[in-house]
């Protein structure tokens, strides 16, 4: 069980830790897990289906009342005005 995460206008997508997240995990959760990955504030940052474009609502309800299962493949958004910095080494 994973979920997998691409950070908007991103690639490639990432499997997020811990990989235990799955179907069951609320989506409060996941976006914090995805939030901690990439080190973003939660505040404002949005979870779509990557596939569909469709906002996932940000609740307690687990990923499969969303129909998401198993290695779902989401896209984080970030709130206007906080760009994603990479970090490059080198």
């Amino acid at each position: 069980m994973a979920v997998i995460v691409r950070l908007e206008n991103e690639m490639p997508p990432v499997v997020i830790p811990p990989y235990s997240l799955g179907p069951d995990t609320p989506v409060r959760e996941v976006l914090k897990a995805a939030c901690d990955f990439y080190r973003q504030d939660p505040a404002g940052a949005t979870l779509r289906n990557a596939v569909t474009g469709a906002e996932i609502a940000i609740d307690d309800r687990a990923l499969r009342e969303h129909g998401l299962g198993d290695w779902s493949l989401l896209t984080l958004g970030l709130a206007p005005g906080k760009p994603y910095r990479r970090t490059s080494f080198g």
